[in-house]
């Protein structure tokens, strides 16, 4: 009885099913959701007009009552000769020609700009959006284009994931309905373990404990050419490897690092949590991580993955995990959006987020 009387004091958000992130494109539009609740809808120009990026991202928590903000950005950069285009002090976004009001950046970047919408800057152009319409992003000498190509569509499964059809807050598809909307869940705490000893090694190529740490990592990683989780590279004698790195964890375990696969401008590492003794594999992280790196001020040890989705590296993706004691844990996974010309992207938009607890 005990037992059931706290489960009814529980908040609903604390009951309620875990929420598993996602990132869908719908043509020059995206939609990134996390597992918070909270929606990411990013626009941009058309192939057509790729040479001038513009993007503008809504932000919409879950709940029922949440408010959509806005943001606006753009590169004025003339990429055909190279130089700096000129912008006023304002810029403007203009609907069938007609601006919805004057818009003051918010960085100093003279380059690649930042602006806040209003309430009803936001109102009228995801209206605008939900049909044909011509959208221009203008400020001083820069005259872009924002598509509206997929954003109807993004709309609507943006309110499908938030559950808002035919309710009074959906974006696309309103109604009278009462139902309850998705509640916003909070970000998970993850524990990550403080480690004493953070002074790793490298087992040397040629040597006798390299080549049986190999063969140990080379066996669990298998050999399945065409499992997600396959490293190539690992299974190759000429793969210019001149060490497996060693990280020292808790709990009498190490962390392995080598190299997974190779592309023309990055490359991604094997990564395999072993005894102290490092006779066998305990987790394998193959694929995913590029990077391990020990906190500087909390001193537990995370591992990384950044990538490009394509050479000119304007668009990004990527994830993070830590030690917790017993395994690495994910902690985070985000984008950066579409790959539409500007270095680095345009946006960071989570996918997965955590609240990381560290423990001495």
């Amino acid at each position: 009885m005990k037992k059931l009387l706290l489960l009814i004091l529980l908040p609903m958000s604390v009951l309620a099913s875990p929420i598993k992130g996602i990132d869908e494109s719908y043509q020059d539009w995206n939609l990134v959701c996390d597992n918070t609740g909270t929606c990411r809808l990013t626009g941009y120009q058309s192939d057509g007009w790729y040479d001038i990026p513009v993007s503008v991202l809504f932000t919409r928590p879950a709940g029922e009552n949440a408010k959509v903000s806005g943001k606006l950005s753009f590169l004025a950069y003339d990429q055909e000769k190279e130089k700096n285009i000129p912008i006023g002090k304002f810029a403007e976004i203009l609907i069938n020609g007609q601006s919805l009001g004057k818009m003051q950046k918010e960085n100093v970047d003279d380059i690649q700009t930042e602006y806040s919408l209003t309430d009803t800057q936001i109102t009228t152009l995801l209206n605008a959006l939900k049909k044909n319409t011509e959208i221009q992003i203008v400020s001083g000498e820069f005259k872009g284009k924002l598509s509206d190509k997929g954003a109807a569509a993004a709309m609507l499964r943006m309110d499908e994931f938030q559950q808002r059809l035919n309710t009074p807050s959906a974006l696309i598809r309103k109604g009278n309905s009462t139902k309850p909307v998705l509640a916003p869940r909070p970000a998970p705490k993850i524990t990550a373990i403080a480690i004493p000893s953070r002074q790793e090694y490298i087992l040397k190529k040629g040597t006798k404990q390299f080549d049986e740490v190999m063969a140990l990592l080379r066996q669990a990683n298998g050999t399945d050419e065409e499992s997600d989780g396959y490293c190539p590279v690992l299974h190759q004698d000429d793969n210019w490897l001149d060490g497996i790195t060693i990280y020292p964890l808790t709990n009498s375990k190490v962390l392995a690092e080598s190299l997974c696969w190779r592309g023309a401008y990055q490359e991604g590492a094997y990564y395999a949590v072993m005894d102290d003794k490092l006779t066998r594999v305990e987790q394998q992280l193959a694929h995913q991580y590029n990077g391990a790196f020990y906190d500087e001020q909390k001193h537990f040890l995370a591992v990384n993955g950044s990538y490009k989705g394509r050479g000119i590296g304007d668009c990004w993706f990527g994830q993070n995990a830590v030690w917790n004691g017993k395994i690495f844990i994910r902690t985070s996974e985000w984008t950066s959006g579409s790959c539409k010309g500007v270095g680095g992207g345009f946006w960071h938009l989570p996918i997965f987020e955590s609240e990381v607890v560290v423990k001495e």
